[in-house]
């Protein structure tokens, strides 16, 4: 089973016959291509802004991968090493998690998070994950974001 099929997007639950007859299909951000996780976070141009954002952050450009499977690969393949790898790594995970709370606020309550907003919810989820992971207690996560690689 793919990475796509288990994210529950609008057109993974049509395929399962979830969506009830009348309710749109379509990305919730763009309003203009069926929302497939795919779409959803990868090539919708509200989260591509994130995306670009948190990769600015570790000073890097980069080229929307074809798959999400593709985008995870890539960014495992890192160079980084120690601590650096850790918060490489807690970065996907916190953007993708973020991502998908951003889109669920906004489908159930109407809540719409600029890029900037949900890039520091991000920030702040990698400094308390890598806080709980290190168990580092000397510092807040908002003195721990200070000292974060993309400040």
């Amino acid at each position: 089973m793919s990475m796509q099929s288990k994210v529950a997007t609008r057109s993974v639950l049509l395929g399962r016959n979830l969506i009830p007859e009348g309710q749109s299909t379509l990305c919730p951000f763009c309003l203009l291509h069926l929302e497939t996780p795919q779409h959803l976070f990868l090539h919708c141009h509200f989260l591509w802004d994130v995306w670009s954002q948190i990769l600015e952050w570790w000073h890097l450009r980069w080229v929307c991968p074809a798959s999400l499977e593709a985008h995870f690969e890539w960014w495992m393949e890192s160079r980084f090493r120690n601590l650096e790898k850790n918060l490489w790594e807690a970065t996907f995970f916190a953007t993708m998690w973020s991502l998908w709370l951003a889109r669920n606020d906004y489908v159930s309550n109407n809540a719409s998070s600029g890029a900037g907003v949900v890039g520091e919810r991000i920030k702040a989820r990698v400094a308390m994950w890598i806080k709980a992971k290190f168990n580092i207690k000397v510092y807040t996560v908002e003195v721990f974001k200070v000292f974060l690689l993309w400040n």
